[in-house]
């Protein structure tokens, strides 16, 4: 397998987090749980689709090869059987929110192709991703049209927005948040539903989730982490974990096999966003 990953330009950084190149080789069929993180994944595929399943949803899989994750507060399972190979870009949310100019809401929950998004626009880029020799090269291809699309936006994201969600990544009461941008609980909802993708009480979920998630692979008793990711008790916790992510808290911990959160697996430095199941 091959894998190179590359942060984003610290002038981009506010919106675009980092990089990752990958190539997996044929071979026999491969599950991977995507976990909510609070952020946002668009994926650049040059080889076979992959079948995305969502854990909540009874329908039958979807086939993607260039598509958008986004505004998710529950897992998906992604299975392909190799020759998989694209560049991931990892955004924020409000990132992604300007670079496509477009109502988080309606991108989420969903997994959008990049046609759908850019039409033929997005499959010339592709094509011309796939031709380049080097990640170094397609990494430098890709930030520059995220930073020409970014420029060209019409959507600046809102500053009551970007602080809300630090304060909600910070532990704070929602009603504390609202207080401090000077929003209503009803207009803080619709403009989260517009920049975002999710409601502040989503946002707030999948963050708990990373919470507990770090601490737990920290070394802290289940109880210790229910505590201090302010879950009402143990109960409380494993429950959430399970809507969540389809997999009880001790089958998840099992299945990262000690992996520290930001590892090779994970998209983002610090938080827990994938595991294999096989």
């Amino acid at each position: 397998m091959e894998s190179v990953r590359r942060a984003s330009d610290p002038a981009l950084h506010r919106l675009v987090h980092s990089y990752h190149g990958f190539r997996i080789p044929d071979g026999p069929e491969r599950s991977r749980l995507e976990i909510p993180s609070g952020a946002v994944t668009l994926l650049l595929g040059f080889g076979r689709p992959i079948r995305i399943s969502p854990v909540e949803a009874s329908g039958g899989p979807l086939e993607r090869t260039s598509f958008l994750t986004a505004g998710r507060s529950a897992a998906s399972v992604g299975r392909h059987r190799g020759r998989i190979h694209g560049l991931e870009v990892t955004l924020s949310h409000t990132g992604a929110h300007q670079v496509f100019g477009l109502p988080m809401s309606h991108l989420a929950g969903g997994f959008p192709s990049l046609s759908e998004l850019w039409g033929r626009q997005g499959e010339l880029l592709v094509e011309e991703l796939e031709g380049l020799p080097t990640w170094e090269q397609r990494f430098d291809r890709v930030e520059a049209d995220l930073r020409r699309r970014a420029a060209d936006s019409r959507v600046v994201p809102a500053w009551q927005v970007t602080r809300a969600l630090r304060l909600i990544g910070a532990g704070w009461e929602l009603r504390d948040v609202q207080r401090e941008v000077g929003w209503s609980a009803r207009h803080l909802r619709t403009r989260f539903l517009e920049q975002v993708g999710m409601p502040p009480k989503a946002v707030a979920r999948v963050l708990r989730l990373q919470t507990a998630l770090r601490a737990r692979l920290a070394g802290r008793t289940w109880a210790q982490v229910a505590a201090l990711a302010r879950f009402h008790d143990q109960a409380h916790l494993t429950h959430e974990v399970k809507t969540m992510t389809g997999l009880t808290p001790g089958r998840l911990a099992e299945l990262r096999r000690g992996a520290q959160p930001g590892s090779a697996l994970d998209r983002l430095p610090g938080r827990v966003t994938s595991v294999l199941l096989g």
